[in-house]
């Protein structure tokens, strides 16, 4: 975990700010309330956020059900097939991914910051393992 020192946790943060370095710009931004969300892959976004400067995360990491399969949805048959992003390369391959993600949202986090992980029951146990693997308070 980051070393936070006081003058850290109090600085008031303009997240606009943090993010001039990123090209790709926000999905969605409201200054009024210094939110800002990003609909892109966190390794293009994650590296170029500093430290201990974010409060709150919101992750909707891969669920990796692109197996060839089909579903039903709306009344229709339909793929389940999103990407090759989607599609899991085992099970050690997918928590090793998953700790990579977690860790740099370790990073940025701040000493009282919280993060929040969507899933399905295909991901979201290896997302607590790795959690608990680098000591998140879960």
């Amino acid at each position: 975990m980051p070393i936070i020192t006081q003058e850290k946790v109090t600085r008031k943060k303009d997240i606009f700010n943090l993010f001039k370095d990123i090209q790709q710009k926000p999905y969605f931004e409201d200054s009024k309330r210094n939110i800002a969300l990003f609909k892109a892959n966190c390794f293009d976004i994650l590296p170029r956020i500093p430290e201990n400067s974010i409060d709150m995360i919101f992750a909707d990491p891969p669920y990796f059900l692109s197996n060839g399969g089909i579903t039903c949805h709306a009344g229709k048959m339909v793929s389940v097939n999103k990407g090759k992003w989607d599609v899991s390369k085992g099970l050690e391959d997918n928590f090793h991914f998953t700790l990579r993600w977690l860790r740099e949202c370790q990073r940025v986090l701040t000493l009282n910051g919280t993060i929040w992980v969507s899933g399905t029951s295909h991901i979201i146990y290896t997302v607590g393992s790795a959690m608990q693997s680098l000591g998140y308070k879960i």
